[in-house]
């Protein structure tokens, strides 16, 4: 067996779904689990359990997950949806986490790298399989701060603040003086709580709306760079390839072959 494979985890399919007009979750029974990250519009649905039915609201940036042999079914028309979808099965195991709804998931560029590499012709199923592990693993780390309780409110509140307002213009500064707390102070609570301090924490927010931005819409990088707040391009070109080692433009087009299927 390849060393780096999972044998616990197995990747079976995925697309992205738009639909530009009404559309509503067809009622349906699958053996596998299914992710879904909705993308654009709301979702509406819900999943019979033995414990009784879950209902879903789902809108642009949450994800959720169904179980396998449960039926599912929309509850409510929406227009101008889009979601990736992604099946995969564990084999004799259990998923390490409980959790089902997550109402942030900051790297949404990984459910396009995922369903590029699936379609290239020779890609090998281990660089597959070690995405869906890192989608599952960052679900799994959420679910474990929600059940173990280790950030404090003050701390996590930080943490949206700057995730919503993270944009050029954010400083740990105005951070600071948002909360009524001086840099350091602010930098120490991040950097305990979650391993990186305000900058870092501004940065990654930053770059990881760029990339969805760039992975998830036909945007220019000009009209990207304005909604992120950057000056002009070249400026926000340039922090990107700062970062991330990498032009916005080699970016979008690294991961372009995905199954997209629309009604």
């Amino acid at each position: 067996m390849n060393v780096l494979m999972n044998p616990n985890i197995t990747f079976s399919y995925g697309g992205l779904f738009q639909s530009e007009s009404e559309w509503i979750h067809p009622r349906k029974i699958e053996t596998t689990y299914e992710i879904i990250y909705v993308v654009e519009g709301e979702v509406f649905m819900a999943e019979s359990r033995p414990d009784g039915e879950r209902e879903i609201h789902a809108r642009s940036g949450e994800l959720f997950l169904l179980s396998p042999d449960t039926l599912h079914y929309g509850t409510k028309v929406s227009c101008n949806v889009a979601f990736y979808w992604l099946h995969f099965s564990i084999n004799g195991a259990e998923l390490p986490f409980a959790e089902s709804f997550f109402s942030k998931f900051e790297n949404a560029y990984l459910f396009k790298e995922l369903l590029h590499y699936n379609n290239l012709p020779a890609a090998p199923e281990y660089l597959v399989n070690s995405v869906l592990l890192h989608i599952l693993s960052e679900m799994c780390l959420t679910s474990e701060k929600k059940a173990t309780g280790e950030y404090d409110s003050m701390a996590e509140k930080i943490y949206e603040w700057i995730r919503i307002n993270s944009d050029a213009s954010l400083t740990v500064a105005s951070v600071a003086e948002h909360f009524g707390y001086s840099a350091d102070h602010i930098s120490r609570i991040c950097k305990r709580h979650f391993g990186a301090n305000a900058k870092r924490l501004i940065n990654m927010f930053l770059l990881s709306k760029a990339k969805a931005l760039l992975s998830n819409t036909d945007k220019y990088v000009k009209e990207i760079a304005a909604e992120l707040g950057f000056v002009d391009d070249k400026t926000f070109i340039a922090y990107f390839k700062y970062h991330e080692n990498t032009f916005p433009s080699e970016f979008r087009n690294r991961y372009g072959k995905i199954h997209m299927n629309n009604k």
